[in-house]
């Protein structure tokens, strides 16, 4: 038996675990402005949060950003719309109508001649439309600006009216005038109050009795080596003789049981010059071959299907006929087309009707 009982000690083990390191955040001095916030932690991840000042300053930055932008966009507009320079004119002829934006005049190299100065003291003018415009832009225009100038709109007729004439109607005080298209062209003419309100109605009725003329009636035709095709009633006797320019012919059309005479002569070829200085080149001619002294009365310009034309009146103290310029664009010859007749309907139906012969049917 031991003299002692041993004491047993029982071991125990010890897990010592490392220290988990520890992050440190420094404090920042609240001097100045923060643009980041303190980190924040997500997981093993670290993100910086912008601060509320410098989210403000970056949304200036891009409004401002923005408003440069849009300033440059619209300068850049204004150079490039060629209205944002354009100074207003006014129709020549007219009281203070102003022109359609970038349209010519189209008599502006014949603006010194008697027909165009007549035309235009008539009160009438006439303007060609920039290439890429129609008479509906300058409608429109119109309808904008002309009630600006007091201007009251009182009809709009459409081209192919068979009761008036096709145009814009407008009325200011005791004036009236007629906005309308030719060729695609923009024509002005002052007319009284009361055209306006009935759109010319009373014009179309005199066209109306002038075409009723032929009819239902048999028509006879110009011989087909003619430079000119028109269709003539029977009432009416064609005869033909030599003309004084060179181995051209005259055409006469004389009404049965009447005094009632037409000629078409041809007098010179078309040089370009002026139609008032043809129609005086026809004088000379008249007066060379006739004791009368014929002079002339009036003039006024008028357009056909082929070309400008002259009409006019001329007198030689005992008679007075009407007469017109043609200029044949087939030929190139002019023509003078001579009533005895003033006022005379069958005159203003040749004006009318007559064509040049395309080709001569031999």
């Amino acid at each position: 038996m031991p003299f002692f009982n041993k004491k047993k000690t029982v071991r125990t083990s010890r897990i010592i675990m490392p220290l988990k390191k520890q992050n440190y955040i420094p404090k920042r001095s609240k001097k100045g402005i923060q643009f980041f916030k303190k980190k924040e932690h997500h997981g093993n991840r670290q993100q910086k949060s912008l601060s509320p000042v410098f989210k403000i300053l970056f949304l200036f930055l891009i409004f401002g950003a923005i408003i440069y932008a849009a300033v440059l966009i619209v300068e850049k507009m204004r150079n490039n719309d060629p209205l944002a320079n354009y100074e207003t004119q006014y129709v020549i002829g007219l009281n203070n109508i102003p022109t359609y934006p970038f349209s010519q005049f189209i008599f502006q190299k014949t603006l010194e001649e008697p027909s165009v100065a007549n035309f235009i003291s008539n009160g009438n003018s006439a303007y060609r439309l920039p290439l890429n415009k129609t008479v509906d832009d300058a409608y429109l225009f119109y309808s904008e600006e002309l009630p600006l100038l007091n201007w009251q709109h009182v009809l709009s007729v459409p081209v192919g009216s068979e009761e008036m004439k096709s145009g814009e109607y407008w009325v200011k005080d005791n004036e009236a005038l007629r906005i309308y298209s030719k060729f695609n062209d923009i024509w002005y003419e002052m007319i009284t109050v009361e055209e306006a309100y009935n759109g010319l109605s009373e014009r179309v009725k005199k066209e109306v009795e002038r075409d009723l003329l032929l009819a239902n009636k048999e028509l006879q035709d110009l011989l087909p080596d003619f430079p000119w095709i028109l269709k003539i009633p029977k009432e009416y006797v064609i005869s033909y003789r030599s003309a004084n320019y060179k181995d051209n012919r005259t055409v006469e059309l004389k009404k049965l049981g009447s005094e009632e005479k037409i000629t078409l002569t041809p007098i010179t070829a078309n040089n370009g010059s002026p139609l008032d200085t043809y129609l005086d080149n026809y004088i000379k001619l008249l007066n060379k071959d006739s004791k009368q002294n014929w002079g002339i009365t009036k003039t006024v310009l008028t357009y056909t299907e082929y070309g400008r034309a002259l009409k006019g009146d001329i007198n030689s103290g005992e008679e007075r006929h009407e007469v017109a310029v043609l200029i044949n664009p087939k030929d190139n010859l002019v023509y003078v087309l001579d009533c005895n007749i003033t006022g005379n309907p069958f005159f203003e139906f040749v004006l009318a009707n007559l064509k040049p012969q395309d080709s001569f049917k031999y």
